[in-house]
């Protein structure tokens, strides 16, 4: 056993010591030894990490109103953030991503309203 665990070893030292034509040398463990046409490339697979219970999973992402159409005529209390003031045919507009609004006067304050593009 010690004298195949020393041929191995030896060939493996020749297999390096040859030049990037020759064939590569891939020694598994002390024997058999196997001899592949050409240079072989050994991957190992990355280190994987297994959490003890419980995991946290952040909850998923709220859809933004800057990406999510709204049906016409929906009222919210407050523009988002990324919202455009345009005017339009004398009228003032805002374009949230995909939604337009007009600002409107109600009982509890201003709110805003989907509408049309103008």
């Amino acid at each position: 056993m010690r004298i195949n665990q020393i041929v191995a070893g030896a060939l493996a030292l020749i297999g390096l010591a040859a030049s990037p034509e020759a064939r590569a040398w891939v020694v598994v463990r002390a024997a058999p030894v196997y001899v592949a046409p050409r240079p072989v490339v050994v991957v190992a697979p990355a280190p994987v990490y297994v959490a003890p219970a419980p995991v946290y999973v952040p909850p998923p992402a709220a859809p933004s109103l800057l990406t999510t159409q709204l049906p016409i005529g929906t009222n919210i209390s407050t523009l988002p953030s990324g919202c455009n003031a345009l005017t339009a045919n004398g009228r003032a507009y805002y374009q949230c991503g995909v939604n337009w609004m007009r600002a409107f006067e109600g009982p509890g304050g201003v709110y805003y309203s989907v509408v049309p593009p103008p």
